[in-house]
């Protein structure tokens, strides 16, 4: 992949994909009432949109939607469910942030080895961390920082 290819992964402007109630409705099986309901209940977050009547929901709120309701779909209460996925959004959260913070570009080679470079490796700069999958299986390494 070019520096053009890994940029586009990497900021990728998924916070801009917004949609409207029904469209969320119909993506994750939850009724327009049942998400008024969580939103009245602090559960989810809309945007306002114009006249203040139509909601638009961020793509992250979708999956969270879907998160929420598979967990239910598994036996729990709504207010489980709810607590669950506050959890599993701060470990994504973090994911995300060490993608950000450490993602600096992708190789994909003829026989779909990925490398993914996470940077200046902390105790020595000198060297980068490589993240590799080969046949499905990751390891790391360290290869002599670019200059």
């Amino acid at each position: 992949m070019n520096h053009d290819e890994t940029e586009l992964i990497k900021k990728f402007p998924v916070e801009h994909l917004v949609l409207g109630i029904g469209d969320v409705a119909e993506a994750t099986g939850v009724s327009q009432s049942q998400l008024r309901y969580w939103e009245r209940k602090g559960y989810i977050r809309s945007q306002e949109v114009g006249d203040r009547k139509n909601r638009k929901f961020s793509y992250k709120t979708l999956l969270k939607v879907q998160q929420i309701k598979s967990l239910q779909d598994e036996g729990l209460t709504l207010v489980a469910a709810v607590k669950q996925s506050q959890r599993r959004d701060a470990l994504f959260d973090a994911l995300r942030s060490l993608v950000d913070g450490r993602f600096t570009k992708i190789r994909v080679d003829d026989d779909d080895q990925i490398q993914i470079s996470m940077g200046a490796f902390d105790p020595d700069p000198t060297q980068e961390l490589i993240a590799q999958r080969t046949n499905g299986d990751w390891q790391f390494k360290l290869i002599p920082a670019e200059k």
